[in-house]
């Protein structure tokens, strides 16, 4: 089992935010209305206003003088970067400890792809959590602090990839099993350039799909 780790009540908030994004319940342009999450999450607006400071920073939400926040629109270069940035992460971190993962660190990997079998639209946003739970055995294994928080601000781009407005929810969680069996098998090769191409092939195969997802809804 990994490490727990605690959370501000920011984080939270900024959590619950995030879900709302993913959920739809706040869909792109959307104007966020501070009273309105302080009367539903049962805070304060100092923690509303944190956490949406903290969403700024990480390109989920917008700040428009006079006006406030709102979310921000999805755009496919957000989505590459975001993908390219953190499949990097993911590749560095590999090298550095050039692919020796423990059979412990395998389990944990196969325990959040065993996870995805059991998606549904009804727990859709487990989405991203168990993909996070998966990749997050690859960054963390590297033991750099400074480079999972790195990999970890940029999870607002599984967000934007599981919500882009061309995007098919069925899909997306029929997905999610083969693609991340596929990576796991091959993380327990412990052949370092092998793993380094099927963590780019995983990310970036995403973004050419999503791409060719939105040309035919144009």
């Amino acid at each position: 089992m990994g490490k727990l780790r605690f959370k501000t009540l920011r984080e939270e908030v900024a959590e619950e935010i995030r879900l709302k994004i993913l959920n739809q319940e706040l869909t792109p342009g959307m104007r966020i209305i501070e009273q309105d999450l302080s009367d539903e999450l049962g805070v304060s607006r100092g923690p509303i206003r944190e956490a949406l400071r903290q969403l700024e920073q990480e390109g989920m939400v917008e700040y428009t003088r006079n006006v406030g926040c709102s979310v921000r629109e999805v755009t496919m270069q957000d989505v590459y970067e975001t993908y390219l940035l953190r499949s990097n992460y993911e590749i560095l971190a590999v090298r550095l400890y050039e692919a020796k993962f423990t059979d412990e660190e395998i389990a944990r990997m196969e325990e959040a792809v065993e996870l995805m079998k059991n998606l549904t639209i009804e727990n859709y946003n487990k989405v991203i959590t168990y993909g996070c739970m998966l990749h997050a055995v690859i960054i963390e294994k590297a033991g750099l602090a400074r480079l999972s928080k790195a990999w970890s601000d940029l999870e607002y781009g599984e967000i934007f990839s599981c919500n882009a407005g061309y995007t098919d929810k069925q899909s997306v969680i029929r997905r999610q099993y083969p693609i991340h069996r596929e990576l796991v098998d091959v993380c327990k090769t412990r052949d370092v350039e092998k793993i380094c191409k099927a963590i780019s092939d995983h990310y970036m195969l995403t973004v050419k799909r999503l791409e060719r997802d939105a040309e035919k809804n144009a």
